[in-house]
């Protein structure tokens, strides 16, 4: 779950939508905890951009920079540069307007486009492209305008027919982030553009790709669920709420295998109160701070960029719940990676602090990314609620309004990170030679650019490239070429005998490209593959042995494609209870559970064959409607490495719901009677009362 899909739910607590109920005391009830005023009693204070900059530390050798505040931008949680280096960005306007989250799919967002007129570093002019919508989310800017993905739960292409950068045409193309309306936690993001000229998405299983003015889409791995980014080596980055970062290879056939952060260790520099669930016993530490994440949200990572080359493949991670940047340096350059150092700094009040760490608790980093100058961006949404109303405990909301962070609104702010030894490069002259840049941003927004506008005419440039130029160059060459379907078998003949790992391995991943069977290793090059199998780089070595034996791997082995038992399909009443309870587990439990239901380390446990999911109903019916906390054991094991708190899920209708138990109870090899609508609102009217989540001591006297 996350805290406004874009932002990670911070795992928690009981729905409170009317009312701030402080005065309404349950004996026992840890949510009626007011201990936010043994740390912070005091409302939290608004700072102006220059005073919020003071409250930064910052990592030796780095500084901060404003790069555009309110009223230029209010509510910001993406952006994007385009080649004119105009940065392009997202607002969530009627985001948690107050405590109560009033008005939350009113049309009174927009997306920004500023323009630094004077070269200062520092937005000076801005333009509404796109105005009066609901929440856009992301947004790509492709061959002939923009993609944006609207909280209304669309993908809209936009176009600016007469140049004046304001969009006067609008065409809906698919459906996208379809529960963002009702539940904005639980929605796609992302639009990324990769080395492979595909778009990939966080809390979904899709990839996208902009061909010919028309939207291409595949199935892909369930990824994430705020943010997406990649690597100069196409590995793909995404996080959940309760863990930094994960990161997979599937781009190159998984040869680098598969990452994640190696703690969740959060240090920052102030109380972190103001959490869903900081009523929860141990949930705040001595010093009024958390010590795992709850609320990471988005990342970047530095690849081919201006930071030092000790600095390379370092991932930035996002906790706005902590007001930090988390830094995870990797052990060795690629393609010897294996692991990642969580980097923490001395800090005189606190002892350790993380790469960014601000006392300034309305500095919220909900999204990142580095920029064509090869610097790190945050989008700092700056204000104090940062949980949508569907899971904000009474807990937070209580503590929202006595310390006033509800208020101050309709801000926000993106800051540079630049190093202080910092040395601009200088911009390429051409999308050819963008293809080569120092840069990866170039590179990747060069190769986007002449794949998505079919530019043919740059192919015998391409092609020179490919041959004659530096091994980055080559790579993004291939790649380029294959975007346009003009691969030459010749081509893939000279990566193969190239000095450079990365450019061998390129020429083995694209080898059936070239020959217009992307799926198949190509025969003509078996001899060469066999001769590589010896090569001293035992990344290239190890895949071309395989490819020279075996062929490429099935591609879509990792994409999960559920498929109704017979039983089920036989039994047309429960068939169609099935397929609809499919349809909300991915909208809304898939992100953490996964698609195959077999869980995901530091998020959430595997739910095939559980004793939860396959024993008593009312048990499952109460885990899932108000949440579970506190440790729990699966078959008589216990379980580990999850986070101890099961989110509720009230807010979905007694069909939605008993549609996605029976679902649960008859997908991924579980067999279980169906649950009835009935049986859900009887469930209701028993516990009408009730608003903190079980714990299986209460549910299962153990």
């Amino acid at each position: 779950m996350k805290l406004l899909s874009s932002f990670p739910a911070i795992l928690a607590g009981v729905l409170a939508l009317s009312s701030v109920r402080g005065d309404e005391k349950k004996s026992g009830d840890p949510m009626d905890s007011n201990n936010w005023r043994k740390w912070a009693p005091d409302p939290a204070p608004f700072l102006e951009p220059e005073e919020s900059a003071e409250c930064f530390k910052v990592a030796p050798g780095f500084r901060i920079e404003l790069v555009a505040a309110h009223p230029m931008i209010k509510d910001p949680v993406f952006a994007e540069f385009d080649l004119q280096g105009r940065l392009w960005v997202c607002e969530f306007q009627s985001y948690m307007m107050d405590a109560a989250g009033s008005n939350s799919n009113d049309p009174i967002s927009r997306v920004q486009v500023l323009e630094d007129t004077d070269g200062d570093g520092r937005m000076d002019k801005a333009t509404t492209f796109l105005d009066e919508v609901v929440n856009p989310r992301s947004l790509s800017i492709v061959q002939g305008g923009a993609l944006v993905a609207l909280g209304s739960g669309k993908l809209v292409f936009c176009e600016d027919t007469d140049g004046d950068l304001v969009a006067d045409r609008q065409t809906p193309l698919i459906d996208y982030a379809t529960s963002a309306p009702k539940n904005i936690e639980h929605a796609e993001n992302g639009l990324h553009y990769a080395i492979d000229n595909w778009m990939y998405n966080a809390k979904s299983d899709r990839r996208l790709r902009w061909d010919g003015g028309k939207l291409v889409s595949e199935p892909t791995k369930s990824r994430g669920q705020w943010g997406m980014d990649s690597d100069a080596y196409g590995r793909l980055y995404y996080n959940s709420n309760s863990v930094w970062f994960f990161t997979d290879s599937e781009i190159y056939d998984g040869l680098y295998g598969s990452s994640k952060a190696p703690t969740r260790s959060v240090r920052a520099i102030r109380v972190n109160t103001a959490l869903n669930r900081a009523y929860e016993p141990g949930m705040i530490q001595e010093d009024g701070r958390i010590n795992g994440v709850t609320s990471i949200s988005g990342l970047a990572v530095h690849s081919h960029g201006a930071f030092e080359r000790e600095w390379e493949g370092t991932i930035f991670s996002f906790s706005p719940g902590t007001n930090t940047v988390g830094a995870f340096r990797p052990d060795a350059p690629m393609p010897q990676t294996t692991q990642y150092e969580h980097l923490l700094y001395p800090d005189d009040t606190w002892t350790e602090r993380e790469f960014i760490a601000s006392t300034d608790e309305r500095f919220r980093p909900v999204n990142g990314f580095f920029g064509p100058d090869g610097c790190l961006y945050i989008v700092d949404l700056n204000r104090g609620i940062i949980q949508d109303k569907r899971f904000l405990t009474r807990y937070l909301q209580r503590q929202s309004v006595e310390r006033e962070l509800d208020q101050h609104i309709g801000k926000g702010r993106i800051w540079r990170v630049v190093p202080e030894s910092y040395q601009r490069e200088t911009a390429p002259t051409g999308l050819v030679e963008g293809l080569s840049h120092p840069y990866l941003w170039w590179r990747i927004n060069s190769q986007k650019r002449i794949v998505e506008g079919d530019r043919d005419d740059l192919v015998p440039d391409i092609l020179k490239l490919a041959t004659s130029g530096h091994p980055q160059g080559k790579v993004h060459a291939m790649w380029t070429l294959a975007g346009l379907g003009k691969l030459d078998p010749e081509l893939i003949k000279a990566g193969l005998g190239d000095d450079d790992w990365f450019v061998k391995l390129t020429a083995l991943r694209l080898a059936g490209e070239a020959t217009a069977q992307p799926e198949v290793f190509p025969e003509r090059f078996v001899s060469a593959a066999k001769a590589l199998a010896g090569d001293r780089t035992d990344l290239v070595a190890s895949y071309a042995g395989d490819l020279s034996t075996r062929g490429y791997p099935d591609r879509s082995s990792s994409v999960y494609k559920d498929k109704a038992p017979r039983r089920v399909s036989k039994d047309k009443k429960l068939k169609k209870t099935y397929l609809a309870g499919r349809v909300i587990y991915g909208e809304y439990c898939a992100a953490c559970h996964q698609p195959d239901g077999r869980g995901l380390e530091n998020v959430a446990p595997s739910l095939m064959k559980s004793d939860w999911v396959n024993g008593d109903a009312d048990v499952l019916i109460a885990v899932a409607m108000h949440g579970l906390t506190g440790p729990i054991q699966v078959n008589g094991k216990a379980v580990k490495d999850v986070p101890p708190i099961m989110p509720p899920h009230h807010f979905l209708n007694d069909r939605q719901m008993a549609d996605t138990l029976t679902y649960v109870r008859n997908a991924w090899g579980n067999k279980a009677d169906a649950i009835t609508a009935d049986e859900i609102k009887a469930y209701r009217g028993k516990h009408s009362d009730r608003e903190e989540p079980w714990t299986q001591e209460e549910l299962r006297g153990r």
